[in-house]
Formats: C-alpha cells, structure tokens, sequence
C-alpha cells in the first residue's frame, strides 16, 4: 500500500514536471488508471450502488486533473483526493435529497471467514458517518490529521468518533467473538 502511495506521487510529480494530462500520454494514463480505481473503490463505500456514484466519480477526477498543476505538496495528494472525493459524494447526496448508504470494509487481521463476515456485519451496522471513519483509517491507512483533512471536521472530532466506532465494534463482535482485537 505504501508503495502504491510513494509510486503515484512520483507520477504526480512527473505529470506536474511538464508531462501531458491522460489522453496524450503513458505517465497520465496509469496515473488516471490508479486514481480511478482508488476512487472508485471509496465512492462506492460511500454511496453504495447508486447511480450517482459513476457522476462523483468522473467529478472528482476531473477535478483533480484540472487542479493537479496547483497543487504544492504530493504528499498531499493522497489526502487532497480523498477531500475531493468525499466533497463530490456530499454534493451529490445534497443534491438529490438522499442519505449516505455507506457498507465500510475492514480487512480482519484473522483468516477465519466467519469472523471476517461478523467484523464486516459489525461495521455495516454502525453510524454512517462512523463506517467512513472506519473505512480511511483501517482500510485506506490515514492518520487522524489527513481524515480531518479529508472530511474537514477538527482532529478531536475524528479521535472521538474513531473511539466510537472501536467501542460500538467491540460491544458488537463480543458476543460472539470474545478474541478479536479492535
């Protein structure tokens, strides 16, 4: 995952450097590619299968395409395209009236598929807003500064409802899993 990370900055940079945008050359293409894919993926566990998901998609990466040569930092790619990401969802949702339908992830460190199901069942019931604090810090890795970056509320916040969402996954899977750690 990290390498994945370093890889598309070095692609930012190279595309910054001068490179041409996706339809005009093969350092644009495979950066399109992996941008689209990880957003895709994070649209998706946001808005679940609706429609609109494919128009929150193309929005943000042309966003970012449109905005890449303004950005300063690659380092904040990473945390700028999930912001992006996550603005086009909300826009989306605030346009047609509808609620988040958000079914988070969690890649379970065990390799017992019941459990995996009961920990993806546990996260599933959480809160929306919980489940895509769940989903950027165990399945996508940001710190709490980048997820308070990202769904722009303070870090106290994040750290509150990260804890909130341990707590209610622990009370969920003790029932029936007294051995998984959170």
């Amino acid at each position: 995952m990290k390498s994945e990370k370093v890889y598309i900055e070095y692609l930012v940079l190279k595309v910054q450097a001068g490179e041409k945008l996706p339809a005009e050359n093969r350092v644009g293409d495979e950066l399109f590619s992996l941008l689209q894919t990880k957003v895709k993926a994070f649209v998706l566990k946001i808005l679940g299968g609706r429609s609109g998901a494919d128009d929150c998609i193309q929005a943000t990466l042309l966003q970012v395409f449109n905005k890449l040569g303004q950005l300063k930092n690659p380092k904040a790619f990473h945390t700028w395209l999930y912001r992006v990401a996550y603005s086009s969802c909300m826009d989306h949702c605030r346009q047609n009236n509808s609620r988040l339908d958000t079914e988070v992830e969690l890649v379970a460190a065990t390799s017992n598929v019941d459990q995996q199901l009961d920990v993806k069942t546990a996260i599933a019931q959480l809160a929306e807003p919980l489940q895509v604090i769940v989903f950027l810090f165990y399945y996508e890795g940001f710190t709490v500064a980048q997820m308070a970056d990202i769904l722009k509320q303070p870090p106290g916040t994040i750290k509150y409802q990260l804890f909130e969402a341990r707590q209610a996954l622990k009370e969920k899977l003790a029932v029936n899993n007294e051995h998984i750690k959170i």
